[in-house]
């Protein structure tokens, strides 16, 4: 049998709006395809998906089901428990293992565990935090870290959206909800703000909680020296990250933190917090800094704020290590070998 050619059916909670689990499915989809695979992707989103999983079920569509974060394959799984008749991937997305794991979502997050014959994690951070709780998925964990996916677009002019070309840019890709901390990003810039003038922050990414939103985008209306550009598409993000100096994440927890990973790959030196998901991705003082407060925020953004020559030395190496640690190429690979092993017999 030509594996390559045995249908696999990706399985998302989410696909329309530019966040996490979109980009995730988009570009191994995209990418896996390449490789002679045949993939298609279902999203929990679309009104219809539990009547095309029904049909696909009906008619063996499919030799191979991947599904993206646990808590959402979980529930799938008690909705059709027939899909435990085909081989099961389960990739976590990072909110699975950092909230749901250790909360309400516990029961759907395990049984998608138990169903599934791989659990890939972006990080070892996440294989220890399963396997010490729960020894006996240990077999069942392999990590793949995200590849980093760009397309090459014409450079934005920094006039076009209000910038100067003597501003020092600030870019944080965030979709507005509160375990992404916006307000960290802004209390901890806003320190330093009156020594720098010359300091901007975009931030960049769609609403997805509501309230919350609403509330980041009252605070920015009443700052002249912070953007909120709203949600951009992925195939545009070139453009807005290439404007950048610096680049942020101010995430509470993380699986992995993407958007500041593709700032990185076009040589942007990096603040983030010091917290699950984050941890371990940069060098202190090389590629950028970690920080856990606004304070700590602040002293960064103010050695990023006092030196060129830094920010340029730091964003070469922050490049140098996407390269070689967050390869699209690797994780193509690493995914079409773990298809081609669960698919053989």
């Amino acid at each position: 049998m030509n594996w390559e050619s045995a249908p696999v059916l990706m399985l998302t909670p989410f696909h329309h709006m530019q966040r996490g689990n979109t980009l995730t499915t988009l570009r191994l989809q995209t990418a896996l395809r390449q490789r002679g695979f045949t993939v298609d992707l279902l999203s929990l989103e679309e009104k219809g998906w539990r009547d095309s999983l029904r049909e696909y079920l009906i008619n063996s569509k499919y030799s191979l089901v991947h599904g993206f974060n646990a808590r959402y394959f979980g529930g799938v799984l008690t909705e059709f428990p027939e899909l435990r008749n085909l081989p099961l991937i389960l990739t976590t997305t990072g909110s699975d293992l950092n909230y749901d794991l250790k909360n309400s979502g516990r029961d759907l997050v395990l049984a998608a565990f138990a169903a599934t014959e791989k659990i890939i994690v972006f990080h070892d951070y996440f294989q220890k935090l399963i396997g010490d709780a729960y020894p006996e998925y240990c077999s069942k964990l392999s990590t793949i870290p995200q590849g980093i996916w760009l397309e090459e677009r014409l450079l934005l002019k920094r006039e076009m959206i209000g910038l100067a070309t003597d501003n020092i840019v600030f870019a944080l890709p965030s979709g507005l909800r509160p375990v992404k901390d916006i307000e960290l990003a802004i209390d901890g810039l806003q320190r330093v703000y009156k020594d720098f003038p010359e300091l901007r922050l975009l931030i960049i990414g769609p609403v997805i909680d509501q309230d919350y939103g609403q509330k980041i985008k009252q605070r920015v209306s009443e700052l002249n020296w912070v953007f909120y550009l709203g949600e951009v598409l992925h195939s545009e993000m070139e453009s807005y990250l290439s404007l950048a100096d610096v680049i942020l994440n101010t995430s509470q927890a993380e699986g992995q933190p993407q958007g500041l990973l593709e700032g990185m790959s076009r040589n942007k030196p990096a603040i983030l917090t010091a917290v699950p998901g984050n941890l371990d991705i940069i060098e202190e003082g090389r590629q950028g800094y970690y920080v856990r407060n606004q304070e700590e925020l602040a002293a960064a953004a103010r050695k990023m704020l006092s030196s060129a020559e830094s920010r340029q030395r730091m964003g070469l190496e922050a490049g140098k290590l996407v390269k070689e640690r967050f390869s699209l190429a690797r994780e193509r690979q690493s995914y079409a070998e773990l298809y081609h092993q669960i698919l053989s017999p």
